[in-house]
């Protein structure tokens, strides 16, 4: 995940949006919130620029993540893979056309992947980490084929990028790496107008077999979570919460006495969790990282027992290999002391005359809870004698802290690994890369159980490797838990038929989505 550009919205577009309510009710758009600009006229297919939830409303993957049935099928209508796992031969759908009127084909297919690997040479993704060639067999058949074996190309398919199928068309003299025009797919829209407040999308007229949906779509940015809620009440925004801007618990409840209103709440395969900088000097012991981890109290985060940082229906989870979270003052204050930190007069613990603090790094424009959650932690932490620091970042400087500058010591994250990417999110952010440290951890043994993951292929060797990796991060406290939230969204009159496709970062299902008539 790169970082993203905010627009907070402004008085001015309030009153625009108070002003053009009635319209939008009388009208066939739908509204959905975003925390954060849409950036559509950067929405390449296979790059990372955009908001994550508008590249599902216009791009479509090979295949589909369903949170019952696992990989079915997207534009692929079958695959198969060789026994090594180095070869991956998908059969397209016939029929197919681009948004533009241009053949989905095998040549789409090879252009998609070859400019996903041309445009992100520093990829994490397997699929393009261990590409070897794309291989046109006819229009409707291609072959991926990997330098070595992979288990993770059909997990990867599924995610919202940078492995959707895009048309060659989108870029500049239709070259893998030629500049990007504009977004052409085969999803169920077509950028209309692009705004920094609002983004307009209008129906694809060749989705769903010359059968496009019945409604328009707009994305309004609403940075402030009070306004986005605001919007939601007021009309002039139909579907909000989850990947479209979460809303806080008090704010669900208001809105559950709203006759106007609907409460879709899903469950999710996404954990909210704290980090530790790799790179701090004393955030690299253990010890200090298993101190703070047992002073904070996650029954008092949260509802749920927290046990590691992924929910229990994410892929290789299960009872055995997840730690239930421990909270224990008094070892906590055992292992500082050990490490040879005393109570000064004020209860705080300190070292050569330097009380131990940190900075907690969080932001509330994707996250609203966060706020609550860390002033929690803050004071867990005081109690048992550490000192910590709240810094509240807007969106972009936050992902900029977090991917670039490092500048924190602790840090409020969520995994974006839905159910079958446990290996995905891990490797993105706690694998060591060319023997330089992780984004959040920077340990050899935990870089080399991801690695030997990837090559095995039965289902078995999969969990026994998961085991270890789990067992592994849990015993070196690289993660707190403080939330698995579900995906709650507030849904308008307007809309007749919601449904959630259990993709997190695409969580609207355009062709299940109906609009009642006015």
């Amino acid at each position: 995940m790169k970082k993203r550009l905010l627009m907070v919205l402004s008085a001015s577009a309030l009153l625009t949006l108070a002003g053009c309510s009635n319209e939008q009710k009388d009208s066939k758009q739908v509204t959905l919130s975003l925390p954060t600009e849409a950036k559509a006229d950067k929405l390449d297919a296979q790059g990372y620029e955009a908001a994550m939830p508008v590249y599902s409303a216009v791009y479509e993957p090979l295949v589909k993540y369903d949170k019952d049935k696992g990989v079915t099928a997207g534009l692929a209508e079958k695959w198969e893979v060789d026994n090594e796992g180095k070869v991956y031969e998908f059969h397209l759908k016939k029929g197919i056309k681009f948004s533009d009127g241009s053949p989905f084909n095998a040549e789409a297919v090879k252009f998609s992947i070859e400019r996903a690997k041309a445009i992100n040479k520093d990829s994490t993704v397997e699929t393009l980490k261990k590409l070897d060639q794309v291989v046109v067999k006819d229009d409707h058949t291609v072959q991926i084929k990997l330098k070595s074996p992979s288990n993770q190309v059909l997990n990867e398919l599924t995610q919202v990028r940078p492995l959707r199928m895009m048309s060659p068309h989108a870029v500049e003299g239709e070259k893998v790496d030629g500049k990007f025009k504009e977004a052409i797919g085969t999803g169920a829209f077509v950028v209309d107008k692009n705004g920094k407040e609002k983004t307009t999308l209008k129906p694809n007229k060749h989705f769903n077999n010359e059968h496009p949906v019945k409604y328009n779509l707009a994305f309004q940015t609403i940075e402030d979570g009070d306004s986005r809620n605001s919007a939601v009440q007021s009309g002039t925004v139909d579907i909000s919460g989850g990947a479209l801007g979460m809303l806080t618990d008090q704010q669900i409840k208001e809105d559950k006495k709203n006759k106007a209103l609907t409460i879709e709440d899903k469950p999710s395969t996404v954990s909210h969790f704290m980090a530790f900088n790799p790179n701090h000097k004393l955030l690299k012991e253990r010890a200090i990282r298993e101190a703070i981890s047992k002073s904070i109290n996650t029954k008092a985060l949260s509802d749920k027992e927290m046990k590691g940082i992924f929910q229990k229906n994410v892929q290789f989870v299960n009872d055995d290999n997840q730690q239930t979270h421990e909270y224990d003052v008094k070892s906590a204050e055992k292992l500082l002391k050990d490490e040879g930190y005393i109570k000064n007069s004020d209860g705080m613990f300190e070292k050569d005359g330097k009380v131990l603090s940190f900075n907690l790094v969080i932001q509330t424009a994707e996250f609203p809870n966060w706020k609550d959650k860390s002033e929690q932690v803050q004071q867990d932490l005081k109690k048992a004698g550490i000192k910590v620091n709240i810094k509240t970042l807007d969106a972009q400087t936050y992902y900029d802290t977090l991917w670039t500058k490092k500048d924190y010591d602790l840090i409020f994250y969520r995994t974006y690994s839905d159910a079958l990417m446990p290996y995905n999110f891990m490797s993105s952010v706690f694998e060591n890369v060319d023997g330089k440290s992780g984004v959040l951890a920077n340990d050899d043994t935990l870089t080399k159980q991801l690695d030997d993951y990837t090559t095995k292929i039965s289902r078995d060797e999969q969990q026994r490797a998961f085991d270890d990796i789990f067992k592994h991060f849990n015993q070196q406290y690289f993660g707190v838990p403080i939330a698995y939230p579900n995906e709650t969204f507030v849904v308008s009159d307007k809309v007749k038929s919601f449904k959630f496709t259990g993709l997190t970062d695409a969580p609207v299902d355009y062709k299940s989505l109906k609009v009642n008539e006015q």
